[in-house]
This record gives structure tokens, C-alpha cells and sequence, in this order.
């Protein structure tokens, strides 16, 4: 019975608007790898459909993917670059609570339900993604619970991301956060060059500017990074995680174990 119901509602949604759309802008859907974290670890049945339902866009500094309290109209699954998802307090100053990368989902508010965000999501680093109609994203959840699923360990990893966010900033350091940012920036751009001014540090920090830049001074002068224009270079990875509180390990944990479970059954499709 159950599975007489699932094989209408797929081709219900086969048939309708939005899919048929997108599968006329893109009839080469795979003519770009899929490096996106998350898309990587779906089954290739549930890869194909998804990207086939996606555009490619281009990322550019300061554009913004999402607007706080606004309706959202796309999901994004970035491949490259990087963004900052920012919650405000008052009048006080955007406070970063999650760095976005090539690991990761924009949208999480569709997942739960919502189509307007609590927060803003800003591109810091310029890259590209591949974007989603809402509309699409939630047909398509509804009829594959293999990324429904994976979404849903994605949500799980985000959540013990900012719980451990708030553990951190207010026990830590400047030194052990600047120290545990930079990892996971590293990690999430896939790159040990970080093109981000001060500034854009100090914010995601919730600090001022100074203090950044007379802890980045005493990290190169150990020879731990190297400083350009408006970017930060990682040469000793291991001196960095020394520095570093834990936290940085359960940030990276969290995201390795929620795709745990679609690494066993998946590995013979990468």
C-alpha cells in the first residue's frame, strides 16, 4: 500500500511545473562533477534526480543567498567558496554562527518545515553553487527519502555545530577560537588559503578588529600562518590545532557522523 502511494506522488510531482522546467533549463545535467559534500554521499539514483532539479550559479562576494525573516525562494548546495550564516541581537553587531562551504546545504528552514529564515546568509568568499526552487526541493523530498534523509543528519550536525558554537565563545580564548575558526574554514573551503580580510574575521568572531589582528600577528610570527592582502595563508596545520581548543574536532565529527551511515551503503557510487 505504502509503496502504491509513493510510486503516485513520483509521478505526480514528475509530471508537474516546476520539475518539467527545470529539466528543459539543464538537459545536460551532468556536465559539471558534483562536489558538493553532501550530494557526494547520496546514492546515484538520488544524486541524478537532485542535480537534475539544480542550476549552477556563480557566487559573488556580499551577495546575499538569504534574507532574515524574508520568504526563501531558492536552496543552495555549495561547491566552492564560502558564506557566513549571521544572527543579529538587538542593535548589536551580525554575529556569525555557522561558516559555509563545499560541505554544505543553505535552506536548512524547508527541512523543518518553514519557508522563511531567522537568519542571513552572506557569500564572504566567491565560488559557486547549485540552486534549487523551493517548490522543486520540497516535491522532491517528498518522494525521495534518501535525501530527505540525508538532510535530516545534516540538520542533526548543524544544530550540535552551534550548540558547540555557544560552549566555545563564551569559555574560550580569542586565541583558541581564532585558532578553531581558521580549522574549520580551512575545512570547509578545502583549501589552506583563506581570503578574508580582518574585518570579516572579527565579525564572524563577535570581536573587534584589533584584537584579531594582534593575535594573527603573534600566530605569524610563530610561523603558523602567513598574512597577505586580505588573506590568511595556514603553513603549520599542527601548530594551528595545537592552539586550538577541542572544539574544532566536534564541529568535524559532527559532520563526518552524519554522513556515516551513507558512506557504508554508498561508497561504490562515488
Amino acid at each position: 500500500m505504502l509503496s502504491n502511494e509513493l510510486e503516485h506522488v513520483v509521478r505526480t510531482h514528475s509530471a508537474t511545473p516546476s520539475l518539467q522546467r527545470s529539466r528543459e533549463r539543464d538537459q545536460t545535467p551532468h556536465a559539471y562533477p558534483a562536489n558538493n559534500d553532501l550530494i557526494r554521499h547520496l546514492p546515484q539514483s538520488s544524486r541524478r534526480r537532485l542535480v537534475e532539479l539544480c542550476e549552477e550559479v556563480t557566487l559573488r562576494p556580499r551577495q546575499m543567498l538569504q534574507e532574515r525573516n524574508q520568504p526563501l525562494q531558492y536552496a543552495y548546495f555549495v561547491e566552492h567558496g564560502a558564506a557566513s550564516l549571521t544572527a543579529r541581537a538587538g542593535d548589536c553587531r551580525p554575529v556569525e554562527i555557522q561558516t559555509v562551504g563545499a560541505k554544505d546545504f543553505i535552506g536548512i528552514p524547508l527541512i523543518l518545515g518553514m519557508r522563511v529564515s531567522p537568519h542571513r546568509c552572506m557569500v564572504q568568499v566567491a565560488g559557486r553553487a547549485l540552486r534549487i526552487e523551493v517548490d522543486a526541493l520540497l516535491e522532491l523530498l517528498r518522494g525521495d527519502v534518501e535525501i530527505q534523509k540525508l538532510l535530516l543528519r545534516y540538520v542533526q550536525a548543524t544544530l550540535i555545530q552551534s550548540s558547540q558554537l555557544a560552549a566555545c565563545n563564551s569559555r574560550h580564548s580569542l586565541q583558541q577560537r581564532l585558532a578553531r575558526w581558521l580549522l574549520v574554514a580551512e575545512d570547509k573551503m578545502f583549501s589552506r588559503e583563506i581570503p578574508l580580510t580582518h574585518r570579516c574575521i572579527a565579525q564572524a568572531l563577535g570581536v573587534r578588529r584589533a584584537g584579531i589582528t594582534s593575535t594573527m600577528g603573534e600566530m605569524e610570527a610563530r610561523g603558523i600562518i602567513k598574512q597577505g592582502r586580505a588573506q590568511v595563508a595556514i603553513l603549520d596545520q599542527s601548530q594551528l590545532e595545537q592552539l586550538s581548543c577541542s572544539c574544532y574536532r566536534v564541529i568535524l565529527s559532527a559532520h563526518e557522523n552524519s554522513l556515516g551511515a551513507a558512506n557504508a551503503r554508498y561508497t561504490s557510487n562515488w
